[in-house]
C-alpha cells in the first residue's frame, strides 16, 4: 500500500512534532515503513533508537502497549513508551527493533528461520492469558468482548459504524461471485465452528511486515491491532491461507516442524482439521469484507478462490 489510509505525515512533520511534544533533541528522523493504518518513522534520542507511528486508531497503539505483557525470549515485543494525540489522530513511540520482514525472506532464509518462527508460535500458544477474559479481539485493558469462540467467529458478518470497513456489505453486493462466496463460507462456518477449544493468544496478522527477522531469529513482533484470544491454530491457518501469495515460502515445512514440536511435547490439538477449517473460513470471510470495502476486486476474487480451495483441500 503506497500510503496508510488517512495518514499523510511526512518526515519534516514528524521531526517538528517530536521536537515539540517528546524531546527537542531528537535527530535522524527517517520514514521506515507503513501498514494499512499507520506510518512509521525511526529517530534517535541520545543513545536510544526509537520509532514513532502516526495513525487514526488509538486502539491499535494501546493494544501494542498491552502486548508487552506477553513478551518472552521467543516472542520479542517492542515496548510502547508514549501514546497521545497528533495531527487529528494519534501517535505512539516505541523501542526500535531491527531486521527484515518475515514475509520478505528468500526461500533459504525462510527455511533457516522456521525454527525461530515455530518457537514464536509456541510462545503465543503458551502465553498466560488467565488474568484476562473474553474471546476475539482484545483491547488495551486486556479483555475481549465475546463470550465464546463461535460468537467471535460468527460476528464476521456484522457491519456496524464502529467497524473500520463499515459499509462493506453494500460494496460486496457489487461482486456477485464475491457475495456468493461469502454466503457459502459463512454457512459452512456456522456448521463447523466448535466452542470446545482451549483459549490462547494469537496475533492474526503475522505476514504483513509485522514480524522482523535478524540472523534467522525473530527479532520483533508488533502491530497487535488484530491480536485475539481464541484458537492458537489461527496463526498457523494464517500462514497456510496466504501461502499462494508467498510462493517462495515453504509453509508445509513450517507446519511439519511445528507438528513435530507438538509430538515431542506430547501435545496434539483435538479436532484439528475442523478447527483449521473454521480459521480458514474466518480469514477468507474477513478479507472478502475488507477487499470489498477497498473495492479491490482482483484480490477479492483471489481470496474467494483460495477460501474454497483450502477448505476443500483440507476437508
Amino acid at each position: 500500500m503506497a500510503q496508510a489510509l488517512g495518514v499523510s505525515v511526512d518526515e519534516n512533520q514528524a521531526q517538528t512534532f517530536l521536537a515539540a511534544h517528546f524531546d527537542p533533541t531528537v535527530s535522524d528522523v527517517e520514514h521506515i515503513g507503513e501498514g494499512a493504518w499507520s506510518r512509521c518513522f525511526a529517530f534517535r534520542r541520545g543513545d536510544d533508537n526509537l520509532v514513532v507511528r502516526f495513525g487514526n486508531f488509538v486502539d491499535d497503539f494501546e493494544n501494542d502497549r498491552r502486548a508487552a505483557v506477553y513478551a518472552a525470549p521467543n516472542l520479542p515485543v517492542p515496548q510502547v513508551l508514549a501514546i497521545g494525540p497528533a495531527f487529528g489522530g494519534h501517535y505512539a513511540i516505541s523501542t526500535r527493533v531491527y531486521g527484515d520482514p518475515l514475509d520478505h525472506l528468500s526461500t533459504d532464509d525462510w527455511l533457516a528461520t522456521i525454527p525461530s518462527t515455530v518457537a514464536m508460535l509456541e510462545a503465543l500458544r503458551l502465553a498466560d492469558v488467565s488474568p484476562t477474559q473474553g474471546w476475539g479481539g482484545w483491547s488495551g485493558d486486556g479483555h475481549a468482548p465475546h463470550t465464546s469462540w463461535s460468537s467471535h467467529l460468527l460476528a464476521v458478518n456484522v457491519d456496524s459504524p464502529e467497524r473500520r470497513n463499515h459499509g462493506w456489505p453494500q460494496k460486496l453486493a457489487q461482486s456477485p461471485d464475491g457475495e456468493e462466496a461469502f454466503t457459502w463460507g459463512y454457512t459452512l462456518l456456522q456448521q463447523i465452528v466448535d466452542d470446545a477449544i482451549p483459549r490462547h493468544l494469537y496475533h492474526a496478522d503475522l505476514m504483513n511486515r509485522n514480524v522482523l527477522v535478524q540472523d534467522h531469529k525473530i527479532s520483533g513482533v508488533f502491530d497487535w491491532g488484530c491480536g485475539c484470544y481464541g484458537d492458537h491454530l489461527y496463526d498457523l491457518a494464517w500462514f497456510e491461507f496466504w501461502a499462494p501469495w508467498y510462493p517462495e515460502k515453504d509453509i508445509a515445512a513450517l507446519r511439519a516442524v511445528l507438528e513435530q514440536r507438538w509430538r515431542d511435547m506430547g501435545y496434539e490439538p483435538r479436532n484439528k482439521v475442523a478447527r483449521l477449517q473454521a480459521c480458514y473460513l474466518h480469514i477468507g470471510l474477513d478479507h472478502l469484507a475488507y477487499n470489498a470495502w477497498l473495492e479491490d476486486w482482483e484480490t477479492l476474487a483471489a481470496t474467494a478462490r483460495q477460501m474454497r480451495e483450502i477448505v476443500m483441500r483440507n476437508a
